[in-house]
């Protein structure tokens, strides 16, 4: 564990027999979320209208959980986070650096001389990644379909996962209209002749990077959010359906990141895109000859049943 973590430039296994637990880097490599963007919903649309023009990321809550391999120099290690507002945090299984201030202690269990612990920190400084996509086709993805304003997903070296379609898929909540609840009567009156209206709904886009280190990792990582994190809204493309949506990204989690013994990484996590107007919509039929050309009926002297089989 020498040479992994250092605070300070000191490394911490050697100053206070303390490393960071296995999958502990999850809200580490997190990706920060949007501060509250300004949104104002009409009575006669849909979703809601969004202030994009200059979008900023908040600070971002880190929780790490550690592992101490003699409790006795626990407190040396709070003294010296709390000795000033910021510290230097180096982790070099992911050759970066964070400058982080220590919120809170949470939870701490010994048995024996070890121990674990568990402290949260406040990054202040959100990163400015930089886009660098593969071109299409290149990466080593054979996934195809979903893409954010027209560049496919596979162009991040990203796999979609299971649960991204049920999400896209699901239907907005009901706007509700106008209604009057009287005390002295049973029920409520509300406005029947209303158009029903839905609301923007957000998006769980699940996601996979596995790659061979951690270079290749930052690199598919960072490509992906500098595309979300640009002013203006996205186009997401969703091929089951052939339909795209107005989005923003709104925030992300990570759910598993690994790095195993030979380098590779495993990360899976969430990207959380807010859909600024979305309507169920319904299927359409067209009849077609043998050629190809249109079939049309006659208005009012022919007509064509049509069934569903499933």
């Amino acid at each position: 564990m020498v040479g992994k973590f250092f605070i300070d430039g000191v490394d911490a296994f050697t100053e206070y027999g303390v490393f960071v637990e296995q999958y502990g880097y999850k809200g580490v490599v997190q990706f920060p979320k949007f501060k509250t963007i300004e949104t104002i919903e009409w009575d006669e649309y849909d979703g809601e209208e969004a202030d994009l023009t200059n979008p900023v990321l908040d600070a971002k809550s880190v929780s790490i959980p550690f592992c101490i391999t003699n409790v006795r120099f626990a407190e040396d290690l709070f003294a010296s986070l709390c000795d000033k507002a910021y510290h230097t945090f180096e982790f070099s299984d992911l050759k970066r650096e964070y400058r982080l201030r220590m919120t809170s202690v949470g939870s701490f269990s010994s048995l024996l001389k070890l121990g674990k612990l568990q402290l949260s920190f406040s990054d202040d400084f959100p990163p400015t990644p930089i886009a660098q996509p593969y071109e299409l086709g290149q990466s080593d993805i054979r996934q195809l379909g979903y893409a954010i304003d027209g560049i496919d997903f596979s162009q991040f070296g990203s796999h979609i996962l299971k649960g991204t379609d049920d999400s896209i898929r699901k239907a907005p909540n009901i706007r509700p209209a106008l209604s009057v609840n009287h005390k002295t009567e049973a029920g409520l009156v509300y406005d029947e002749v209303a158009v029903p209206r839905f609301k923007a709904k957000d998006i769980t886009i699940k996601l996979l990077i596995n790659c061979s280190d951690i270079d290749e990792f930052w690199k598919r990582y960072d490509s992906l959010f500098a595309i979300l994190a640009k002013s203006d809204s996205r186009v997401l493309y969703f091929p089951k359906l052939e339909t795209e949506y107005e989005c923003y990204y709104k925030s992300s989690n990570v759910q598993k990141f690994e790095i195993t013994p030979s380098g590779r990484v495993w990360c899976e996590f969430d990207v959380v895109l807010r859909c600024l107007s979305s309507r169920p919509g319904t299927t359409y039929w067209i009849l077609i000859a043998e050629d190809g050309s249109l079939i049309i009926t006659e208005p009012e002297e022919a007509s064509i049943t049509l069934r569903k089989t499933f």
